[in-house]
């Protein structure tokens, strides 16, 4: 049976430990323990060496128990051991049922809320020998920073049908069944250098070609399903020198992956054409680094989520987000994979909170999930 306070005291427990991206060790190690000690088998992969970070993924997998039928199926539960900072020091308190800190760090609500219901998940499964299909567990690395620990995991290995991640803001019972692709990368524009005091006029200010391009651009709500975002500029000298160079950090993102197409290509085509009317240069880094994705309400998945939601009286919905997760990622590896909302509220910020009540029922759906799935 369900432990509410368990659940409370292990969620202000794993808030504690720190575990910013790529500095998760604490984290990795904590959980590495209660894995083995729910007796799965646990390993720890390459992804930190690959990303450059101090620990891996760590995996678990809990074999099926069916006394039944022989079960086919492996089904995945994830949510990532990274949190945003500050989070070196984080003080949680408990004020009238919500969960927040001192105000001096984020709570780290964004992930451990995810983490702390698979744990209960697979204490209730111990404790009451629910009975469960092969259960594949995901703590995840550095995914606040690109998403890098899912992108290095070879998840292809253990032949998964589908899976959950737990890792959206918004009520639980709210199911994300879509998301955008998203681009980005660094628009150049190179001049050329000249006194500005003495001979600006042999000079070419990228700066100003820039602004000219810039001009012509779609940027911000593009429509109802793409954004476009010119994020940082830099570039220049010194005072007295026409600037040569520039660089802007560029960001697109939209449901329809041909419309992002399009607007990469109008974007690069008005910068070339203006540099070329001036004997300037454009060169560009941007490439698409996130695939969105769209999963039919028909999946297996879904049916069993919105069963289990509707069977604990949580109103279901299926929403589609403009941001990005692990979920992206297996979704494009052709694994359905939904990212369930977990009451996480102003993430990100030092003002970072959680409602006890969202953070059990977290732990309910996969409870419920876990007892209406079959073959």
């Amino acid at each position: 049976m369900l432990d509410q306070k368990r659940v409370i005291n292990n969620f202000m427990e794993m808030v504690r430990i720190s575990s910013p991206s790529k500095k998760e060790r604490k984290m990795a190690d904590y959980l590495t323990k209660v894995l083995s000690d729910l007796g799965l088998e646990v390993s720890e992969d390459n992804a930190g060496k690959i990303q450059g970070g101090d620990c891996g993924n760590i995996i678990g997998f809990l074999k099926s128990n069916s006394k039944t039928k022989k079960t086919k199926k492996t089904i995945f539960l994830s949510a990532h051991m990274d949190t945003v900072v500050p989070c070196e020091a984080i003080f949680p308190k408990i004020e009238d049922d919500i969960i927040k800190t001192d105000g001096t760090s984020v709570l780290g609500g964004d992930d451990k809320a995810g983490i702390v219901a698979i744990l209960e998940l697979l204490r209730v499964i111990k404790e009451d020998k629910l009975e469960h299909p092969n259960l594949l567990i995901i703590f995840t690395i550095a995914e606040e920073i690109g998403l890098l620990g899912a992108n290095s995991f070879e998840i292809e290995k253990y032949n998964v049908s589908y899976g959950i991640i737990l890792d959206c803001s918004g009520s639980p019972g709210k199911v994300i069944v879509k998301a955008p692709s998203i681009a980005q990368g660094k628009l150049k524009i190179t001049g050329k250098a000249a006194h500005a005091g003495i001979e600006p006029q042999k000079g070419i200010n990228a700066l100003v070609v820039a602004s000219k391009a810039i001009s012509a651009l779609q940027l911000g709500k593009v429509d109802f399903e793409t954004t476009a975002n010119l994020g940082t500029i830099n570039g220049g000298e010194a005072y007295n020198i026409v600037m040569p160079e520039l660089e802007i950090s560029y960001e697109a993102r939209s449901q329809d992956k041909n419309k992002l197409d399009a607007l990469l290509k109008e974007t690069f085509d008005i910068f070339e054409k203006t540099c070329k009317k001036v004997g300037a240069s454009f060169e560009h880094s941007v490439k698409i680094v996130v695939d969105g994705f769209m999963i039919d309400e028909n999946e297996e998945v879904v049916q069993k989520v919105k069963q289990a939601c509707e069977n604990l009286s949580l109103p279901y919905e299926q929403i589609e987000t403009s941001g990005a997760s692990d979920a992206n990622v297996y979704n494009h590896k052709n694994i359905p994979t939904l990212n369930l909302a977990i009451g996480m509220s102003k993430v990100h910020t030092v003002e970072e909170f959680i409602s006890i009540k969202d953070l059990i029922s977290n732990a309910k759906i996969l409870i419920e999930f876990i007892k209406v799935y079959k073959e």
